[in-house]
């Protein structure tokens, strides 16, 4: 081979062999793609911004409310601010039933448990390096002895410790729910865990048991759970106030954020009740009840012109100021508007009405009642003696069963019961109060002659004191039967003319003599005052109902002074006196101390001579 050729295979070789090198090296990119990665990346990061800010939008904006809401729920306590309960006051002002701030101290185990633990932790840490001063800072400075604690609020150590280690989870374990704030003071001073107060009103009854039936009492909450405290729960509340308050993430409040609304005071409530009366009426139906050891003693002042009722006690009562004291729920009652009873001859002088308004009788149209009993379907009628030939006004002053009966069934049969029902009987008064009984009176259709004979001297039938002393009120008041009421009122209201004025006037004449010699009631008479009365002595029902109790009796006492210009009408119940039992002996002196003091207390003025007593040396003179 020639030296040309040889030079030219080595030129090829060295060409193939350098285009090879070129091939094994990559291109230089191109400027098309470099973009195409720079968009690539500031897409990104741009969705990441508005990812962002739509999540900013989203919280900040759309679900703004959702989580302020949570947030405040962490820190943020909405808490009632306790109205105070309006006060009960008598007609003259005198306060009857009022509220006092009172504190309630309460701790939050769960809270206490988790300092303690903590307190616990970082104690046993210093304990292996005393010297840690930040240990010590975060050592909880709060007082964590339950013993302290204990004797700080009144309860048993051990008590305390149960209960604390009963319910460790829970957020409220009330210690003591009604001490003075000066003490509720003292406490929080002294740095307890988890300890804090509420404030709340504590219901005090001044006079407590001369009103306590009809005031009633709340409940440890404020509540009216009886009586007037009940009937007018609403208005004496008021309305709560509401408040934000700050609190710890250990729920330690820290301070008040805002009020959110104020809180209305309750309604200041009025009585018709004149507390002296009362008192008086209360005393002397103690004295009355424990000198006959009676089982109990009840009674009702009316003014006649107004309806409104000046006082109404029983005895015995409760103090409802002392909240251990509440078992005898027989003496919590108010008898003169729960208790129904049939009575007795107290009706007789509504019977004459019903008489004298037919038009078939007159004050002095004559009743034989010989031979002083009469034979009624299967029962017997009788009078305490036989007393012949009576006028009306002689059945009212001998109160004359037999008399009664004979004038009812010469009634039409209706006209009796339909008296009754008008005049407030058989139905609840304007009272209306809590539990007040009815009565009863049977239906016109279902009353035969014999009940009507019966129910013409008050058996057969039941009765309230109320619906008694609004009878007698109706009758002092010329016939006008006035709404009763337990509120002061500005003015008296509109009553109902339920019975012509001038039998009205005619019966209270006639209740005038039963208190004159030769009447039941002599020892209703008042030195100075005219009285107008009717006794009334009723068998009690016996337990089973089967009849009536040879020895168990119910005295009675309705009267009205003074005649001349009636202003009080009163009504005295004794339930079961033992020894005497008759109304003029039992219940008609407890009328006379309760009215003369009363009429005295109210400066009414006197309508007949005061009783000289006899004196020689006068006469001499």
């Amino acid at each position: 081979m020639s030296k040309n050729t040889k030079a030219c295979c080595m030129i090829d070789k060295r060409i193939k062999q350098t285009r090879k090198k070129q091939q094994s090296i990559s291109e230089k990119p191109s400027l098309a793609f470099d973009m195409w990665r720079f968009y690539l990346l500031w897409g990104v990061v741009l969705l990441c911004f508005v990812v962002l800010i739509a999540r900013a939008f989203y919280v900040q904006v759309i679900n703004k409310d959702f989580l302020q809401n949570k947030a405040n729920a962490n820190i943020l306590r909405t808490e009632k601010i306790k109205a105070m309960r309006g006060v009960i006051s008598d007609r003259h002002g005198v306060p009857l039933a009022i509220s006092t701030p009172v504190m309630k101290v309460v701790i939050d185990p769960r809270d206490y448990f988790e300092t303690k633990k903590e307190y616990d932790d970082i104690s046993a840490e210093l304990r292996k390096d005393p010297n840690n001063r930040k240990l010590k800072r975060q050592l909880p400075d709060k007082n964590l002895n339950l013993d302290e604690l204990a004797d700080a609020v009144g309860m048993d150590r051990a008590e305390l410790k149960k209960q604390m280690y009963a319910r460790p989870r829970s957020r409220y374990l009330v210690l003591q729910k009604e001490i003075p704030p000066q003490q509720a003071d003292l406490i929080l001073k002294r740095n307890f865990q988890g300890v804090y107060t509420e404030k709340n009103y504590k219901r005090y009854y001044p006079q407590p048991q001369p009103n306590a039936q009809i005031i009633g009492l709340t409940n440890s909450e404020g509540v009216g759970v009886e009586g007037l405290e009940m009937q007018l729960n609403k208005q004496l509340s008021g309305v709560d106030g509401e408040q934000k308050v700050i609190r710890d993430k250990r729920g330690n409040r820290l301070k008040i954020s805002e009020v959110i609304r104020e809180g209305e005071p309750g309604e200041n409530i009025t009585l018709s009740i004149d507390s002296r009366l009362q008192y008086i009426m209360y005393r002397e139906l103690t004295a009355a009840g424990v000198a006959n050891n009676a089982r109990s003693a009840s009674a009702i002042a009316v003014d006649v012109k107004t309806g409104e009722i000046l006082a109404m006690a029983s005895w015995p009562s409760y103090n409802p100021n002392d909240k251990n004291g509440l078992s005898n729920k027989d003496a919590m009652r108010n008898r003169g508007a729960i208790d129904m009873f049939e009575p007795g001859s107290t009706m007789k002088p509504f019977t004459v009405s019903a008489a004298l308004e037919s038009g078939q009788y007159t004050p002095n149209t004559i009743v034989n009642t010989s031979p002083g009993s009469m034979r009624l379907g299967w029962h017997t009628i009788r009078d305490t003696h036989n007393y012949g030939a009576l006028t009306l006004t002689g059945v009212i002053v001998k109160s004359s069963n037999v008399g009664s009966a004979k004038i009812a069934l010469s009634l039409p049969k209706d006209a009796l019961p339909t008296f009754y029902r008008r005049v407030g009987f058989g139905q609840r008064s304007a009272v209306h109060f809590p539990g007040e009984s009815g009565g009863l009176i049977l239906p016109n259709s279902k009353l035969t002659p014999s009940q009507i004979g019966t129910m013409a001297y008050g058996y057969g039938l039941n009765a309230t004191i109320l619906q008694l002393a609004q009878g007698y009120a109706m009758l002092a008041n010329h016939g006008v039967k006035m709404p009763l009421s337990l509120r002061k009122l500005d003015e008296p209201p509109k009553g109902e003319q339920v019975l012509n004025p001038k039998i009205a006037d005619q019966v209270l004449s006639m209740l005038e003599q039963v208190t004159m010699p030769g009447g039941t009631a002599t020892q209703a008479n008042i030195p100075g005052y005219r009285v107008g009365g009717k006794t009334g002595t009723a068998h009690k029902l016996r337990p089973d109902g089967k009849g009536y109790a040879q020895n168990q009796y119910r005295a009675l006492f309705a009267g009205v002074a003074p005649v001349s210009d009636p202003r009080l009408a009163m009504i005295i119940v004794v339930e079961n006196p033992q020894g005497r039992y008759y109304g003029g002996l039992v219940a008609a002196p407890v009328f006379t101390r309760i009215m003369q003091e009363s009429l005295r207390l109210m400066n009414v003025p006197l309508d007949k001579p005061l009783d000289t007593p006899s004196n020689p040396i006068l006469k001499r003179q």
